[in-house]
């Protein structure tokens, strides 16, 4: 039995790291709209945050149609350890590796196409009440894309 438990814990961990990222980016940017926007991205994960820990808190033992047993899970840890967020990649060393606001919108824009892949793939696990709160998350994060597209085209 899959426990879409361990999912949300998953993407919790995505908006904690995503909201560190963008925290950490906000004050090394050097554009003060650059730096406003990562400030109000920031924000936004936190609220990603607590949206997660209501859905969890709603979460019941799940059984996704799968080729194999744990075909479901292997997929979302797989989507976690490649793309999003790494796990050997900390938020906070990045603004040393990241040095120009080109760098950390291009770097932003990644972290939120992988983040649409995976929340997108949540919706398979929550009930069909719940997938209306999966949809606004990805609606919020396909906003952020595109802002942060935006704010890179006029760079």
């Amino acid at each position: 039995m899959f426990h879409a438990s361990e999912v949300f814990a998953f993407a919790r961990a995505i908006e904690q790291k995503g909201q560190a990222f963008y925290q950490a980016m906000a004050a090394s940017a050097r554009d003060d709209k650059v730096r406003k926007l990562f400030q109000r991205l920031a924000l936004e994960e936190g609220q990603h945050i607590l949206d997660f820990d209501q859905l969890a808190s709603k979460a019941t033992p799940y059984d996704p149609p799968e080729s194999y047993p744990g075909e479901y899970e292997a997929y979302m840890q797989a989507l976690v350890d490649s793309n999003v967020f790494p796990k050997d990649l900390h938020p906070e060393t990045l603004p040393k590796q990241i040095t120009t606001d080109i760098e950390a919108l291009n770097f932003a824009i990644q972290f939120e196409k992988d983040a649409l892949l995976f929340f997108s793939g949540l919706k398979n696990l929550v009930s069909v009440t719940e997938t209306a709160m999966i949809d606004e998350l990805l609606r919020q994060e396909r906003r952020h894309l595109c802002e942060l597209h935006s704010a890179l085209q006029n760079k």
